[in-house]
């Protein structure tokens, strides 16, 4: 059975990828703070407790490579927001989002390579449509998911000779709880937001998950260093 470890696999978008993998057939080791909804995914899904950011060797995946084997996929998925911004930005705020969403899979890419060079592997990395394009009142989270796109690109060509594929995904505008609660408060943002994608609709959960699981498989066997966007053509839209 293959292993796949998912950071922030416990909740939103993270848990839609656990319960993709586990469909597969795989072993998910989810990695997050709390157990959160990782209980609701049923067999073969492991708790492992652990806070990314201030794991900074990322040990994690280290001991979990020790307990269940080589570990087939790595999804890199925990990250936060911050909606500020750049001159409300303080320095801890700007370390704070950097640590999560670029520090810590900085470090879990490195681990991961380093215990799978003569096995190969594959790594996915969630980035953002803030990595492609600027959005309002979010320069730390932007700064982070470009990074992220950066990262991604140069461990596709480090890792190759390993055997070890790197992607990224960049979710657009998904109909989760949160973004219907956000965007309840404000329905003409939604409208202006549904108005720029072609197809006049928000994606959902597993069809993230779905191209994560893509990436990480044997079918994406050729694809290396991409950033697939899923966001029903936003970026490209009007």
């Amino acid at each position: 059975m293959p292993i796949a470890i998912i950071t922030g696999g416990n909740k939103g978008l993270g848990l839609s990828q656990s319960r993709r993998f586990l469909q597969a057939g795989y072993e998910v080791y989810v990695v997050a703070r709390t157990p959160a909804d990782t209980a609701s995914l049923g067999a073969g899904a492991h708790f492992f407790e652990c806070d990314v950011a201030a794991d900074r060797d990322a040990d994690f995946v280290t001991q979990i490579h020790a307990k269940a084997g080589p570990i087939a996929a790595l999804v890199n998925n925990a990250g936060v927001h911050l909606k500020k911004p750049v001159w409300d930005v303080s320095r801890d705020e700007l370390d704070h989002v950097l640590g999560i969403n670029v520090g810590a899979m900085f470090a879990a890419c490195g681990r991961y390579i380093a215990l799978h060079r003569d096995t190969g592997g594959a790594i996915v990395n969630i980035a953002s449509m803030g990595g492609i394009m600027a959005l309002p009142s979010a320069a730390a989270y932007v700064t982070a998911k470009t990074a992220v796109v950066g990262l991604t690109r140069s461990v596709a060509v480090d890792a190759a000779q390993f055997g070890i594929r790197c992607n990224a995904v960049s979710p657009g505008f998904i109909d989760t709880d949160m973004t219907r609660a956000i965007l309840a408060k404000d329905p003409a943002r939604r409208d202006k937001i549904e108005g720029r994608i072609p197809g006049r609709k928000f994606g959902t959960p597993e069809d993230v998950a779905n191209a994560v699981f893509y990436l990480a498989s044997d079918q994406a066997a050729y694809v290396n260093g991409v950033n697939l966007q899923v966001d029903g053509g936003y970026a490209v839209g009007f």
